[in-house]
């Protein structure tokens, strides 16, 4: 890993001496290693062995569990999307490419072992994983708050998706004779509850997974990452 220390030396420089950007903004992009450096989070996104470890094995514990813990601990007919709710938790803490490859090999796992549609959960959670971390990820600023306020609308927005794209696929395959009956009843009985569900578990989760995230990540002093060999 290269890293140009006279920028380094700059970028700390300018903190110190309160100069060179604007002052009620206590946090700076580092483009080296698509590293996040901030003083008010102290968070960063550089993916460690550790946490490529720790994400494989979180996945494969939520698919496990989904389907041989929660099948039994239905509400209203409904089980918690588990996968998702880690997917969504692994994208805000980690960079693009990292989820794409996350959200690909989650799917895919689930498409060999449960799914009837070889690539449809790889293809959503793919895409469930890009939009997080490219579009929500740089607005949450590492904070626990942040996840929990913008969850709800992300797994509802993608259990949607999953749940229309597997009906749309059953159209297509022509064993379906139509999308459903009453489009809002299965919306109201059926996405809304899962999406609540999903998004308790959610919240259960979010701050062990932030905070073994944070442990795993670079080690820190006085505020700033210390660049280490990978």
């Amino acid at each position: 890993m290269f890293l140009n220390t006279k920028a380094i030396k700059r970028l700390f420089r300018r903190r110190l001496s309160g100069t060179g950007g604007d002052k009620t903004k206590d946090s700076y992009r580092l483009e080296t290693g698509n590293v996040f450096i901030s003083g008010e989070e102290n968070f960063d996104t550089q993916i460690t062995s550790g946490r490529i470890v720790f994400a494989a094995l979180t996945v494969i514990a939520a698919v496990l569990f989904q389907e041989a813990v929660f099948n039994d601990l239905r509400v209203f007919g409904v089980k918690p999307n588990l996968v998702l709710a880690v997917l969504l938790l692994a994208a805000m803490c980690s960079e693009t490419d990292f989820g794409l490859v996350l959200g690909v090999v989650a799917g895919f796992s689930i498409d060999i072992v449960f799914g009837r549609y070889l690539g449809f959960y790889a293809l959503i959670y793919m895409l469930t994983c890009f939009f997080t971390a490219f579009v929500v990820r740089p607005r949450m600023k590492g904070k626990v708050l942040n996840y929990l306020a913008v969850a709800p609308v992300l797994i509802f927005i993608f259990q949607s998706a999953l749940s229309f794209g597997a009906r749309f696929l059953s159209l297509y395959a022509s064993k379906a004779p139509a999308l459903y009956e009453n489009t809002g009843r299965h919306v109201l009985l059926r996405i809304v509850p899962s999406t609540v569900y999903t998004y308790l578990i959610f919240a259960l989760i979010a701050v062990p997974f932030t905070v073994a995230w944070r442990k795993l990540g670079r080690r820190r002093r006085g505020g700033a990452i210390l660049f280490g060999q990978r």
